[in-house]
């Protein structure tokens, strides 16, 4: 494990992980804690950054001049918190690797805004993508965390309606399941530096507040029917306290036989990828996330 990646370690524990917390003292901590994360922005020479704000589209833009590849990002942050800007780092790469273009969209927050609502706003924003005449097949959605969660319920969501599904999905450590498998939850509990067992008990009050939602697919996506679904990345760590929701929907996938290309770590943490450029094996990690997508055509 490299020097950087023990230093997230140690800073994720000490500023994000908590024991104990739950209802407004959690959704106020995620809020201080992923709304005001100390991030060095570099953008890679040549990729274009924008606000987009219309009534189907909310959100950044970072883009090549001439772009092949559309990639719409739903960025982590428990349900309940998360900033765009966040992400420039990771998505300036991606776009810059790919010689495309990343649509970074923002949606609403739980508890104001509970489930369905972050759901619905993220279809729109790929409903926005194919009404500015991108082709779906050179569409891929990827997502960390809950943003991860969300990415497959968009996708999940887009088949329902009948539209077209992009080129492939990628799942960074992928927030799936309402009803988390607790014996994983309890194993990997003292390993996550950034996430609780507790933690993610609490936010699935908070998201999803009324039991009877839990088990709907776009609350619960990584055990949903997959049939349909494009190729998907999953990437995970096997010491998180989501590595559970991210064997589910590999799981599931592989049922509907839906190709997967699975990404397991040992060692490091939630979410390793998005700490481009970092940490060592993020900008390693990264390279194969591209070469999937460019695999998919």
């Amino acid at each position: 494990m490299s020097i950087q990646a023990r230093l997230v370690k140690a800073f994720s524990r000490r500023a994000l992980r908590r024991e104990g917390l739950a209802g407004d003292r959690l959704v106020r901590h995620l809020r201080r804690a992923f709304n005001n994360t100390p991030v060095i922005r570099l953008i890679p020479r040549g990729i274009r950054t924008e606000r987009i704000d219309t009534l189907a589209f909310r959100g950044d833009y970072l883009g090549h001049s001439d772009p092949k590849v559309t990639v719409l990002f739903f960025h982590g942050g428990a349900y309940i918190a998360g900033e765009t800007r966040t992400y420039h780092n990771l998505a300036g790469r991606l776009a810059k690797q790919l010689q495309g273009e990343v649509y970074l969209p923002t949606y609403p927050f739980a508890p104001e805004h509970p489930f369905p609502a972050a759901v619905n706003r993220c279809l729109e924003a790929y409903k926005y993508l194919l009404d500015q005449g991108k082709d779906p097949a050179n569409i891929v959605i990827v997502g960390d965390s809950a943003g991860g969660g969300l990415s497959l319920a968009t996708l999940l969501h887009a088949r329902d309606k009948g539209l077209p599904m992009p080129r492939c999905g990628v799942l960074l450590s992928p927030g799936t399941n309402c009803f988390p498998n607790e014996e994983l939850l309890k194993r990997n509990d003292p390993t996550d530096d950034m996430l609780s067992a507790d933690t993610i008990r609490n936010v699935i009050e908070v998201y999803v507040p009324n039991p009877d939602d839990r088990s709907h697919p776009y609350a619960s996506p990584g055990t949903a029917d997959h049939t349909g679904l494009p190729p998907l990345m999953i990437t995970a760590c096997n010491e998180e306290v989501l590595y559970g929701d991210a064997l589910d929907a590999k799981a599931s996938a592989e049922k509907a036989g839906v190709p997967v290309e699975w990404l397991e770590r040992s060692g490091l943490f939630h979410v390793w990828p998005i700490f481009v450029p970092f940490v060592p094996e993020a900008n390693q990690d990264l390279k194969r996330i591209v070469q999937y997508i460019r695999r998919q055509r």
